[in-house]
C-alpha cells in the first residue's frame, strides 16, 4: 500500500475509534477524509486544495475543550500541513489547548526496535512545535486519550501553580507578581527600545488582531515550512509576508535587539534585488510583526523537494546560486554576516520563466567588521560550517561561504546530498558530525563524489565552485565575491 494511503487508513481508523466517545475534543486531520462516515467533531481538509476554512477551525476551537491533531507525521504533506495549521492557530487562537497525537505507520503490526526508534524520532520532532502536549497512541483508546489529555492539562496547571507558589514563598503576592511582569514587559518593549532603538515602533494598542487579520494585512496561508511566517495580502491588494513574534516568548533584551536588527538591516541597510526587503514593523500588545515584500510561495528547500531527483537543472542551480552569492557579497561588503544561509532561508519566485531567489531570515545576522570573530552556533545541519560548532571564536564570513557551498551542492547535486555523502549518524548534532564532515572533504575527489552521489551529476562550473567553498580550512575558502565571479565566468 502506498505510504499516503496507508497513513490515511491509520489516521481515519484511529479518529473513527476515539472521536465519537471523546466529544469534548475537536479533531483536526491533516489529510482529507475518504468516506462519508466522518464524526461530527472531526474537521478534515477539502479534497481539492487541502485546506480547512478558518471559520470551521474557529468554530471547532470555540466549541471544544481542546483540539487534537492526530498524524503519523511522516510525509511532507503532513509536515507542511501541520506547520501551516499550527501557525494559524497560534496567530488566530493563541489561548487554545492544542494536542498532537503521534500514530504508528500501521496498526496491528509488531513494533520492532527500528520501528519504535523511528517513531520516537518523529515524536521528538513534534515537540519543537511547543503545543499543550504531544502524545503517542499505538491503538484507539477513547478513555485513554481523554485521561492523557486531561492529565496533561492538569500537569500544565500544576506547573503554573508551582511557579506561583515559588513566587509566594519569596513573599510576593499575585498582584506583586503581575506588577513585576508588567514592569519587565515595559522594560523590554518600551524603555530599552526608546533609549537604544530609535526606529522601534511604539506600542499600538488599537492594532487589529482578529480572525487572521493583522492591521491592514489579511493572512492567507502559512509560508513554506516556516511556522511563524504567513503569506498575506495588504489593504492595497499586494502580496506580502508577515513574520509573527509572540512577545510572551521573548524574555531577554538580546532577543528584542535581534528583532530590531533584522528590521533595520532589511529596511535601511541592505538594498539588493536578491535580499528580501522589510516594508514595516508593527507592534501590538501581544505581538511584534515584521512585514516583508513578497518573494514567492515557497523557499528553495520546498522547491528542491518537488523537483525530479530533488535537484534543479544545471542552469537553474547555477543561476540560483549566483543570485544567493550576489546577495551574500552585498551583505559582506556592508560587514553583515547572515549566520544561517541555507535552502530554507532562500525564497523562490517564478518570474518571466526564471527562478528569482532572495536571501531571507536575518534573525541571526550581525554586523561584524573584517578582523573580528564570532562565537556561537547559528545555523544547523547540513548547511552550518563545521567550525561554528566547536565553541571557539570563528571567522563569520568564511562560515557564510561554506553555507553557500552547501546551497550549491544541494541545488545541483540533490537535496540531502551532503548527509548521504558524509553519512553522519541519524539525529546527530552538528558538533557530532564535524569529524566526519572534515574527514570527508579532506579527501581528494570528495567534491566530485558528493556531486555524483544522487544521480551521476557532473558539471565543471559547479564542481570548481564547490572545491573553492567547501574547504575544511576557513581562511582558504573562496570569498562570496570570488564565488560569484567563479560561477558567473563558468556559467556559459
Amino acid at each position: 500500500m502506498e505510504a499516503p494511503l496507508a497513513i490515511q487508513v491509520v489516521v481515519e481508523a484511529y479518529v473513527s475509534s476515539v472521536a465519537p466517545s471523546a466529544s469534548a475534543f475537536g479533531f483536526l486531520t491533516l489529510i482529507p477524509w475518504s468516506s462519508q462516515d466522518q464524526p461530527a467533531n472531526v474537521l478534515a481538509p477539502e479534497a481539492g486544495d487541502g485546506e480547512m476554512s478558518r471559520g470551521s477551525i474557529a468554530q471547532m476551537v470555540e466549541q471544544h475543550e481542546a483540539v487534537v491533531i492526530p498524524s503519523v507525521y511522516k510525509t511532507q504533506k503532513e509536515q507542511g500541513g501541520l506547520t501551516r495549521l499550527l501557525g494559524y492557530l497560534r496567530a488566530a487562537h493563541p489561548d487554545a489547548f492544542v494536542f498532537l497525537v503521534q500514530l504508528p505507520d500501521r496498526f496491528g503490526t509488531e513494533l520492532t526496535k527500528d520501528c519504535l526508534r523511528e517513531l520516537m524520532v518523529r515524536h521528538d520532532a513534534l515537540y519543537r512545535f511547543e503545543t499543550s502536549g504531544v502524545l503517542i497512541e499505538l491503538e484507539g483508546d477513547p478513555q485513554g486519550l481523554q485521561q492523557k489529555v486531561r492529565l496533561q492539562l492538569m500537569e500544565n496547571t500544576v506547573v503554573q501553580q508551582r511557579v506561583d507558589s515559588f513566587l509566594r514563598t519569596e513573599g510576593l503576592s499575585s498582584s506583586e507578581c503581575q506588577t513585576i511582569e508588567e514592569e519587565h514587559d515595559c522594560l523590554l518593549w518600551e524603555t530599552i527600545p526608546k533609549l537604544l532603538m530609535p526606529g522601534f515602533p511604539a506600542l499600538d494598542g488599537g492594532l487589529l488582531e482578529r480572525g487572521g487579520q493583522i492591521g491592514e494585512f489579511q493572512l492567507v496561508q502559512q509560508y513554506a515550512s516556516h511556522e511563524h511566517i504567513c503569506l498575506a495580502v495588504s489593504g492595497q491588494h499586494e502580496d506580502v509576508l508577515v513574520k509573527m513574534c509572540n512577545k510572551r516568548s521573548v524574555t531577554v533584551a538580546e532577543e528584542v535587539e535581534s528583532i530590531y536588527q533584522e528590521f533595520c538591516l532589511l529596511k535601511h541597510t541592505l538594498d539588493h534585488p536578491n535580499i528580501i526587503r522589510c516594508l514595516a514593523m508593527l507592534h501590538s500588545q501581544s505581538h511584534v510583526y515584521l512585514v516583508f515584500q513578497y518573494g514567492g510561495d515557497a523557499c528553495m528547500e520546498q522547491v528542491l523537494s518537488i523537483h525530479p531527483g530533488c535537484r534543479l537543472s544545471r542552469d537553474d542551480a547555477l543561476d540560483c546560486t549566483i543570485q544567493v552569492a550576489s546577495a551574500l557579497s552585498h551583505c559582506h561588503a556592508n560587514d553583515v554576516t547572515h549566520g544561517q544561509v541555507s535552502p530554507r532561508h532562500v525564497s523562490v519566485e517564478m518570474a518571466n520563466h526564471r527562478l528569482v531567489c532572495r536571501l531571507v531570515d536575518f534573525s541571526t545576522a550581525a554586523r561584524i567588521p573584517d578582523g573580528h570573530t564570532r562565537q556561537g552556533l547559528c545555523g544547523s545541519l547540513p548547511c552550518a560550517a563545521p567550525e561554528t560548532a566547536l565553541e571557539e571564536p570563528y571567522w563569520p564570513k568564511p562560515a557564510d561561504c561554506w553555507s553557500l557551498g552547501v546551497v550549491l551542492l544541494e541545488a545541483a547535486g540533490g537535496q540531502g546530498t551532503l548527509e548521504l555523502s558524509v553519512r553522519w549518524r541519524r539525529g546527530a548534532s552538528l558538533a557530532q558530525a564535524v569529524p566526519e564532515i572534515l574527514e570527508f572533504f579532506a579527501q581528494a575527489g570528495s567534491h566530485a563524489q558528493a556531486m555524483a552521489r544522487m544521480g551521476g551529476v557532473h558539471d565543471d562550473a559547479s564542481l570548481a565552485c564547490l572545491e573553492a567553498l567547501l574547504r575544511p580550512e576557513p581562511l582558504r575558502r573562496a570569498s562570496a565575491p570570488d564565488a560569484l565571479e567563479l560561477l558567473s565566468a563558468r556559467r556559459v
